[in-house]
This record gives C-alpha cells, sequence and structure tokens, in this order.
C-alpha cells in the first residue's frame, strides 16, 4: 500500500501537492492509505484479544514523505475550511428568472458537487494525518469523508485500512467491501481485502483479490508485495520471489533489497 507515502495519490513537491489539492478528480484521489509507523500498542492489543497479527497493515515510510504530509496538511486545511463555509446558492446568476423546479435542481447539483469535494478532501487530509501519526483525527476525517459523500470509495478504502490496523477486521470488511460495490476496479481496494483475508488466514479469497487488484492495475507495486507474502505463506518460493522482484522494480521498498 504505497505510492509515495500517501497510498493514495502521489504528492512529489508543496507545489505538486497544491496542484493536486485544487483538482481532485471524483474516483482518483487517494484511493489506498499513507504508508504508517508500527503502532506496538495496537500489535499487542490485537495479540491479547486473540486477532490476527497487524503487521501485515505496517507499511514502511521514510522521514521525508512524513515531512510532506505534515505540508499537505497545512494546504488541505485551507481547502476544507473553504469549501465548509462556500455558500451553496447559486453564484453568478438571476435567481429570480428561474422557476422553482430549475432552482432547486441547480442546488441540489451544487450541494452534491460540494459534497463530493468536501469528501475527497477530507480523505486525503485523512490519509496524511494517519501518516504522522495523527490516528484518531486521521479516522476522523475519514468518518466525515464518508458522511459527506456516501458514495465516495476511496475513503472506505482509507477507513478499512486503519481499521484493519487496529485490529477491527469485521469493520475493516465491511468497510472494503462498500468501497468495492462503489468502485469494482478499484486496484487498492481488492488488495486491502485481500491483505484482511491474508491476515485471517482465508488465503484462497486473498489469492483472489490480489490478483483482481493487479488486473486492474498492473502496475500496482503493494498488490505484487502482498502476493509475494500470500504465495511465501502456501509455500510457492519461486512465485514469492518473483512478485517480490515485481514490486521492488516497481519502487516497492522490500526489507533487505
Amino acid at each position: 500500500m504505497r505510492q509515495m507515502g500517501i497510498r493514495l495519490g502521489q504528492v512529489a513537491s508543496s507545489a505538486a501537492a497544491a496542484v493536486a489539492i485544487t483538482s481532485l478528480g471524483t474516483q482518483s484521489a487517494l484511493g489506498k492509505l499513507p504508508s504508517t509507523f508500527s503502532d506496538p500498542s495496537a500489535e499487542e492489543g490485537a495479540k491479547s484479544a486473540g486477532l490476527p497479527s497487524t503487521n501485515l497493515f505496517t507499511v514502511r515510510t521514510t522521514t521525508a514523505e512524513k515531512m510532506q504530509a505534515m505540508s499537505n496538511v497545512s494546504l488541505l486545511n485551507e481547502r476544507i475550511s473553504q469549501i465548509q463555509d462556500h455558500s451553496t446558492g447559486l453564484p453568478n446568476l438571476d435567481q429570480s428568472k428561474l422557476s422553482p423546479q430549475k432552482r432547486e435542481m441547480f442546488e441540489r447539483a451544487m450541494a452534491a458537487s460540494q459534497s463530493r469535494k468536501l469528501a475527497a478532501l477530507l480523505n486525503q487530509r485523512g490519509t496524511c494525518l494517519a501518516l504522522i501519526g495523527e490516528r484518531s483525527k486521521a479516522i476522523s476525517d475519514l468518518d466525515e469523508a464518508v458522511i459527506s459523500d456516501k458514495s465516495y470509495a476511496p475513503a472506505f478504502n482509507n477507513r478499512a485500512w486503519m481499521m484493519a490496523q487496529a485490529g477491527n477486521l469485521d469493520a475493516a470488511m465491511v468497510d472494503v467491501n462498500k468501497a468495492i460495490e462503489l468502485s469494482p476496479e478499484m486496484a487498492e481496494a481488492y488488495d486491502t481485502r485481500g491483505t484482511i483475508y491474508m491476515a485471517l488466514k482465508q488465503y484462497e479469497p486473498a489469492m483472489k483479490d490480489f490478483n483482481s487488484s493487479i488486473q486492474n492495475r498492473e502496475d500496482y507495486a503493494e498488490a505484487y508485495y502482498h502476493r509475494a507474502l500470500l504465495h511465501k505463506l502456501n509455500g510457492n518460493t519461486s512465485q514469492s520471489s518473483a512478485d517480490e522482484k515485481r514490486a521492488i522494480e516497481l519502487g516497492y521498498p522490500v526489507q533487505g533489497q
């Protein structure tokens, strides 16, 4: 689950971040959560509760990526505030010339557009907050994102990953299934669900999901890495090595490479 430390949209610089923030797409904005540091307390909590290991949901990151996320949060704070304060009225239109039906139609369309933009920005800020260790704030943003737009798949997928990190695999599965329902070709969501299945030791559906992730996005390094882990668990060392090699070629920071 990794794309430049932001398992979602690749943001290489502050200038690039500004462009990404002001021109978010509908479904492409941050499909997967950011890389996060290991959380020993969550791991111990999972063990004491008899839950599967949360280590599968920890991805390595760098100090530079964390610093970039902090910078992005500042930019996102401003954009989110602008949208939250924005009136849903009809600017530059003489509303007296509109019939009540047309006025209502335009207002609904504008409200839906604003909700989608807000969900995308909250989703992005949530992933950045997760990257810098602000877990509770990150989840709060993702909660708000799915409330703002109940059809915004990336936020469901990102929240699923965070729930899995915390050891709550049941809630994670509900969210990721919703993400796939909303966006059946989202490679990141299949990778998330495959990793959840792997944590649950349900290896057959896990393999199916990793295959679907790669079929939908052939250059998705994280899915290759997770499939390599699954091949290793199944004793398929040659296939595991091939997938790990491909993950490294695509930029995934496999330990020991």
